[in-house]
């Protein structure tokens, strides 16, 4: 069967090189896609030159940056209708693969669970913490409609020139990481959105990945409540192994920490109020 890498790359050259070569070293020819969300920085030529002349790393370059959820969606097209992909893997461009024969082993996991979405053993490189399987935070509408009057509140005061004497902590990620994870495959979990696969029995139904509308956050909890509604199986593999950087392409955006703030708020605005929609409450 065909397995291709989908990376998302945006700004840091290097991390998306690390990626790919982390990718070599446990494939033979492993068949890539990266798709630049519209850098404009030189960064996705820098990759171009390094891997020139390999046919089996395709990159596509957006025009603009249209966000987490739909970029990595060109991406999983090019690889289900151009490439005729039977495995797409969708990485953050600052994972490095670790499992030798990585696809070989997601082959025999789908030969014998059948899963639709399936999610590694993630490693924080941060603080060496297992971002699979993640722990839901919401469970009801409600829940999810007072965080989005949270952020909004978060938002205004932010805009008043008071969040810092004002100053209240709040989570970006509906999930934590975990010291612990369990050490046999587990269904009916939410997967960390950094490194999905996604099965043939997907790939045959769905013509994109992640649920749209969203430009940055929420996304994990969006595909795991898709999957609950629509009945795809939904499993984390403790046997097979990548390492996450974390956050890079974000950090490197040079804004103040008021525009940061700001941009998680309206984000987490934007992302939870598509989230409510796949609630029944």
């Amino acid at each position: 069967m065909k397995f291709c890498y989908v990376l998302l790359h945006y700004k840091t050259d290097e991390d998306t090189t690390e990626c790919i070569r982390s990718i070599c070293k446990v494939e033979k020819d492993p068949l890539i896609v990266v798709v630049d969300n519209a850098s404009e920085n030189g960064s996705i030529e820098k990759v171009e030159e390094e891997f020139q002349g390999f046919s089996n790393i395709h990159i596509i370059k957006n025009k603009e940056n249209i966000g987490f959820a739909a970029g990595n969606n060109v991406g999983y097209k090019y690889a289900r209708n151009t490439l005729n992909a039977d495995f797409i893997a969708i990485s953050n461009n600052d994972i490095t693969v670790v499992t030798q024969d990585f696809s070989k082993r997601v082959e025999e996991i789908y030969e014998k669970t059948g899963f639709d979405v399936l999610g590694p053993d993630i490693i924080s490189m941060v603080d060496g913490g297992h971002q699979n399987p993640m722990e839901e935070s919401f469970h009801s509408a409600g829940e999810v409609r007072k965080e989005i009057k949270r952020y909004k509140m978060l938002l205004t005061i932010s805009r008043m020139g008071i969040y810092d004497i004002l100053k209240s902590g709040g989570k970006v990620r509906t999930g934590s990481a975990r010291t612990d994870i369990p050490d046999v495959i587990t269904e009916g979990i939410m997967l960390h959105g950094s490194f999905v696969i996604f099965s043939p029995s997907f790939i045959k139904k769905e013509q994109i990945a992640f649920r749209e509308g969203t430009f940055l956050y929420v996304e994990e909890a969006i595909l795991k409540h898709y999957c609950d509604n629509t009945g795809y199986k939904m499993i984390f593999a403790p046997d097979i192994c990548v390492r996450h950087k974390e956050d890079s392409a974000t950090n490197s955006i040079r804004i103040s920490n008021r525009e940061r703030r700001e941009f998680v708020f309206r984000n987490m605005i934007q992302s939870l109020s598509v989230y409510l929609e796949y609630f029944n409450d």
